[in-house]
């Protein structure tokens, strides 16, 4: 891989061959290729891993891929039109192109693009003993090597709306309400279509939320994908250590949130194959739940309880086992070089009572949180 210091020194250069040649409107030219090679200006050494995006107007991903070994990438021809070029290293400034046409000139140009690259300071990358995290030197430095070995996969996970969409198998709780307001949870399974396999929240907003929000009234917690797992914020905001695994050839990324953090957060360990360099799945556990239930949870379901009950006391809440909730994604590979979550299961936590209801007293009630679970499985890849 390219020595980081070389690349905070140096700019990028990208030469891109674009042929622009005629093709049906609303479709994309099969075999016709948009390709180009990264190369680190003076030496010329190429830059691998680099995550390259073609965007149109809307900032609508139309295609994307990773540069190799060798700095080359390879895009497939989208339909004419405008478009812009991104890249992005892990640690340094993303950068745009200007305005690309693809149109209908029947002759072929080439483009070459410097890149400018700037170092984005990581604290949590740097292996000097001045360091918040409970690891030794050794431990850090083997927990940035895996982390690096699997971060080109990381980084385009979450992206693949460009190869299709998804059939997928959703499973969700589903309130089932009874007479006198009292109601129980059931499983509700359904099939459905959709451009990526996990919703989540973009890495900017989990570095200065946490992994849990109230949308519209609605209560959400988000996973650690690709794009939360390879962002910078992640890595300055989590401690990484090396985990031993039981079975051979598999090695774990150990995570967890540094001290000071006052969000929910996200622990857990991603397992990898150290022989094929490849994520296989990542469990992750919530921390720091209980002050958000108190602030968004508990005042809902206070004022359920008084409509039925009246004043009543309200106990701490009771989390027996905080690991039950979190979950675990897994990775799969498609055509070539890309992957994709290809299932997982999120169990987040929901508030229920026990109470103690006696007339002419005041009630007491014990608020306990326990798991909903969510999940979904990726059944096909539908060709656009």
């Amino acid at each position: 891989m390219t020595n980081r210091s070389a690349l905070a020194r140096s700019a990028l250069v990208a030469a891109l061959g674009l042929q622009l040649m005629a093709f049906p409107l609303g479709a994309q030219e099969v075999g016709r290729r948009l390709s180009g090679l990264l190369l680190t200006e003076g030496s010329g050494a190429p830059v691998e891993g680099a995550h390259i995006r073609l965007v149109d107007p809307a900032d609508s991903v139309r295609a994307e891929a990773l540069s190799d070994a060798q700095g080359a990438f390879s895009l497939p021809m989208p339909p004419a039109g405008v478009y812009r070029l991104l890249v992005a290293r892990i640690g340094y400034q993303s950068w745009a192109s200007d305005t690309l046409h693809v149109d209908w000139a029947p002759e072929s140009r080439s483009l070459r693009l410097d890149i400018p690259v700037e170092p984005i300071p990581l604290p949590e990358l740097s292996v000097s003993e001045e360091n918040v995290c409970p690891t030794t030197r050794e431990q850090r430095e083997r927990a940035f090597a895996l982390y690096e070995s699997v971060l080109p996969i990381l980084a385009t996970v979450s992206h693949t709306a460009d190869l299709g969409s998804l059939r997928m198998q959703m499973v969700r709780p589903r309130k089932v309400y009874f007479r006198g307001g009292t109601y129980r949870f059931e499983r509700d399974t359904t099939t459905v279509v959709v451009p990526k396999s996990l919703y989540n929240a973009s890495p900017e907003h989990l570095v200065a939320h946490g992994y849990a929000g109230v949308v519209d009234t609605m209560t959400t917690f988000y996973a650690p994908d690709g794009d939360a797992l390879a962002a910078p914020g992640f890595l300055a905001t989590h401690c990484l250590r090396p985990v031993r695994s039981e079975e051979e050839a598999t090695v774990g990324l150990g995570f967890e949130p540094k001290p000071g953090r006052e969000v929910v957060d996200v622990a857990g360990v991603l397992w990898i194959d150290t022989v094929a360099g490849e994520p296989r799945e990542l469990e992750f556990q919530y921390t720091s739940l209980r002050p958000f239930l108190r602030k968004h949870l508990e005042p809902t379901l206070r004022l359920w309880v008084e409509a039925h009950h009246g004043r009543v006391n309200f106990s701490a809440i009771q989390i027996r086992d905080e690991s039950r909730f979190g979950g675990v994604l897994h990775f799969g590979r498609l055509a070539g070089d890309r992957w994709l979550i290809r299932e997982w299961r999120i169990r987040r936590p929901a508030l229920v009572y026990r109470g103690y209801f006696a007339a002419g007293s005041r009630g007491q009630v014990w608020p306990m949180a326990r798991s909903l679970e969510f999940a979904g499985e990726v059944l096909a890849l539908i060709p656009p």
